[in-house]
């Protein structure tokens, strides 16, 4: 099963309304990693949208040549060899991202070839994930918050997220939106808060403290930087659950935020940590550290397999800013009540139509 070829496509996302406040540039935007072997398999994989021109040149350029010929199921050695050649001092940005796409290109080839979903190639842990949904975005007013996270709710979610920070508003007015969210929901539904890294330690005590009596199961991303040691100070001062990785990319981060207890939560995502392979290292430390993880960042396609294969796996996001991606799939996965249930047909779970 020889390499044949590595393409890498820039793909746009449409605009969400309620996704106006999000930060960094071309917020739409991921790059889509296409692998084809000699025989004609095809196998699928994504990456986010931080400096997309650069992943896609490295992806599609000088890693594509590196690759070419190997044996798409010698995954470990390629990923080695690629880090020795690109990344020889354990860089991440650009390759990492590059990385994440092509070695969930080559899982879902393996799978693929071996007439496996998967999500059982990897444990088989369980079929079912249960779902959360990210529906309070920053660009809806208090009103249409609050309907969307109703709405989620009935539909089945596990619980609704809410974007703080954002939006120009500050700590009074979020903490008030809060405390609108949490009374439309009820008390037995989870509320998830999320600052996408734009506070300071002391506006997210001060956050905390305001809205502590709202059951919030976790506050993700809180601080600037998801740095470590604000993150563990934070944590010892608020009585709410912290959560935070979705966008890191170094196996040392996830390791040093465990062993320095900042988190509650461990969060990663195939489409930017490093891929299916860099998966399975996190949630193996997780399990060793005693710490639950959830899936956050987007791209639920991408990291489905992962949540539902591994016995450490846990909920699954459901992100309101990602609704377009599912008119580009020629096969998908969609949750119903509140889950998702992980296909039976080869591969990781999507792909992507071609024509």
């Amino acid at each position: 099963m020889r390499i044949r070829s590595v393409e890498a496509v820039i793909e746009q996302l449409a605009g969400v309304e309620g996704a106006r406040g999000y930060s960094g540039l071309n917020a739409a935007a991921f790059v889509r990693c296409r692998i084809v072997t000699e025989d004609g398999l095809v196998g699928s994989g994504v990456t986010g949208r931080f400096l997309a021109g650069q992943v896609a040149a490295l992806l599609g350029g000088a890693m594509a040549e590196a690759v070419a010929g190997r044996d798409a199921r010698d995954i470990e050695a390629l990923r080695r060899d690629l880090a020795e050649r690109f990344a020889p001092r354990g860089g991440v940005g650009v390759f990492t991202a590059a990385l994440s796409a092509l070695d969930m290109a080559l899982w879902d080839l393996r799978a693929r070839a071996a007439g496996e979903p998967l999500w059982r190639l990897l444990g088989g842990a369980r079929q079912v994930v249960p779902c959360y949904a990210t529906v309070g975005l920053p660009g809806y007013d208090e009103a249409r918050l609050v309907e969307a996270c109703r709405s989620a709710v009935a539909a089945g979610f596990r619980g609704v997220k809410m974007l703080v920070a954002a939006g120009g508003r500050g700590v009074e007015e979020d903490a008030a939106r809060v405390r609108a969210v949490r009374a439309a929901i009820g008390p037995a539904a989870w509320l998830m808060l999320d600052a996408n890294c734009g506070m300071t330690v002391a506006d997210a005590k001060r956050l905390a403290l305001l809205v502590e009596e709202c059951d919030i199961a976790w506050f993700e991303e809180p601080v600037l930087d998801n740095d470590i040691a604000a993150l563990a100070m934070l944590r010892r001062s608020i009585r709410i659950p912290l959560a935070a990785g979705q966008m890191m990319q170094s196996p040392a981060w996830f390791r040093d935020a465990l062993v320095q207890g900042a988190v509650d939560w461990l969060q990663c995502n195939a489409a930017f940590c490093g891929g299916i392979s860099a998966m399975m290292r996190i949630l193996a430390m997780a399990e060793a550290h005693g710490v639950p993880v959830s899936h956050a960042g987007g791209w639920d396609i991408a990291n489905a397999a992962m949540m539902a294969g591994h016995a450490h796996g846990g909920l699954l996001e459901m992100h309101g800013a990602q609704l377009a991606l599912r008119a580009r799939l020629a096969e998908d996965m969609v949750p119903e009540g509140g889950a998702m249930a992980l296909p039976d047909r080869p591969g990781i779970g999507f792909a992507f139509r071609e024509s």
